[in-house]
């Protein structure tokens, strides 16, 4: 079966098992998920603030462009999203470069690698995920076609590389500028203890709240709920979205997670969350994403995405 029927399944499933779902559960998954964005929203602003020192970014500004992002993702695969935060940042900062953006989106996401290295390692130790060199058994669309297509993967990652070293060699008198411009965006990795403070402890607080929106929501669907399954579902939900062929990795996610908590209930109950809780944290996410467009773009009758004076870390 391929993640695609898979995900045809988990329709069919959550529609038979919808009367069932325990909605107060829901709602504060749901709620678990909104202050979840909210403090990776506040880590972005912390990172953005040291690659523009000087500039002001309010907290506000910040948590909406990067809701416009989260949005955005909803529904792009590829993490087409990330585009529109990019713009929402230089509305938020006007003339501040692209590359120093760009960069501080990969600065968020430092701190986060370590966290998701580590679970995958503990669930692949545990059973919970298959090894990676097995991740094409999992039918998974996205795994299969990478593992069955390596030598494809390597030929576009050579090009990639044959085509960026091209461009830089043609743009060469521009490299470092580029260069300064993409170093501004690391600028919170330089200082250890900076670092900590403003993002490593915000984010250890964000993966907390991440595990327990998976809590809630396994329990919501009546799938065993434990810190175990809970683990196992943020490690499923990260390397679905790694490199997403689909919005949100979905077929992959099923998939996986038909795999990591095939002993914690029923197929049909497994399929049910794997495409309810999806469709329940999209449709939140869309949601809040058309709120922020609505305030960045002057929509709603609300002061306009600006500075507003500094704020304290």
């Amino acid at each position: 079966m391929t993640s695609v029927e898979g995900f045809v399944d988990a329709i069919r499933a959550l529609g038979e098992r919808l009367g069932d779902t325990r909605l107060l559960l829901l709602v504060i998954a749901l709620a678990l998920h909104t202050l979840s964005l909210a403090v990776r929203a506040r880590v972005w602003r912390n990172i953005l603030r040291s690659a523009f020192p000087g500039r002001t970014v309010s907290t506000s500004g910040a948590f909406w462009a990067y809701l416009a992002g989260v949005g955005a993702n909803a529904i792009a695969p590829i993490r087409g999203g990330d585009i529109v935060r990019i713009h929402a940042a230089r509305r938020l900062i006007p003339g501040a470069s692209i590359a120093t953006i760009v960069s501080t989106l990969v600065a968020e996401t430092v701190f986060g690698l370590f966290v998701v290295i580590g679970l995958g390692v503990w669930a692949v130790s545990s059973g919970g995920l298959p090894p990676l060199v097995q991740l094409h058994d999992a039918k998974a669309f996205e795994f299969s076609f990478y593992a069955d297509h390596t030598w494809l993967v390597l030929l576009a990652a050579g090009a990639l590389v044959a085509v960026t070293a091209i461009v830089l060699r043609a743009a060469e008198h521009r490299v470092r500028s580029l260069s300064r411009h993409l170093a501004d965006g690391f600028r919170v990795l330089r200082t250890p203890s900076t670092f900590i403070r403003v993002v490593a402890l915000p984010q250890s607080a964000d993966w907390v709240l991440r595990a327990a929106t998976a809590y809630a929501m396994l329990a919501a669907f009546h799938v065993h709920a434990s810190v175990h399954t809970a683990l196992l579902v943020l490690v499923v939900d990260s390397v679905a979205t790694a490199i997403p062929f689909t919005p949100g990795g979905g077929g992959a996610q099923q998939a996986l997670l038909a795999f990591a908590l095939g002993g914690s209930a029923s197929q049909g109950q497994i399929l049910a969350f794997s495409v309810g809780q999806q469709a329940a944290v999209t449709a939140a996410n869309i949601v809040l994403g058309i709120l922020a467009l609505l305030k960045i773009f002057g929509h709603m009758r609300t002061r306009r995405l600006g500075p507003v004076g500094p704020e304290p870390v």
